[in-house]
């Protein structure tokens, strides 16, 4: 903190990423970053036209030690089943909002892999038709059972 008991900017986007990422009790993370697709997703008529780059980030939380104990992947998920279910519904119908689209990763992955009890989907926009300069613009979205 400042000397006024002001959170710096740091200290305010820490407490804001921890609070974003609730866990739930006894389960651990498995997760896959940085998958790009080419989509047609926006707004602008421009956007649904030329198409651009999306960057996606999952988090699914499930209870691994079943399958660690048994050392069997029927009794996970997947890294590449999530891979095609999130690209599918990237690479499906356009939508215009981002929210959108992460809402539909979200509830695909809790409807395709019933162990898995909760889900953080990021959608990055690194061509977002914003006037200025910046490091990404996106969406973050949890979504529990």
């Amino acid at each position: 903190m400042t000397s006024d008991d002001t959170p710096s900017l740091a200290e305010a986007r820490a407490e804001t990423d921890a609070a974003a990422r609730p866990r739930p009790h006894n389960t651990d993370r498995l997760f896959l970053r940085a998958l790009p697709f080419y989509a047609r997703h926006g707004v602008y008529e421009a956007e649904r036209e030329l198409g651009q780059r999306f960057v996606v980030d999952v988090d699914c939380w499930l209870d691994t030690r079943p399958a660690a104990w048994a050392d069997d992947e029927a009794l996970t998920v997947s890294y590449q089943q999530i891979y095609e279910q999130v690209a599918a519904v990237v690479t499906d119908d356009p939508v215009h909002l981002i929210e959108t689209l992460a809402e539909r990763i979200a509830t695909r992955l809790l409807d395709h892999f019933e162990i898995v009890e909760q889900v953080r989907v990021v959608v990055h926009k690194p061509g977002a038709p914003v006037t200025g300069v910046f490091g990404d613009v996106g969406i973050e979205i949890v979504r529990t059972r």
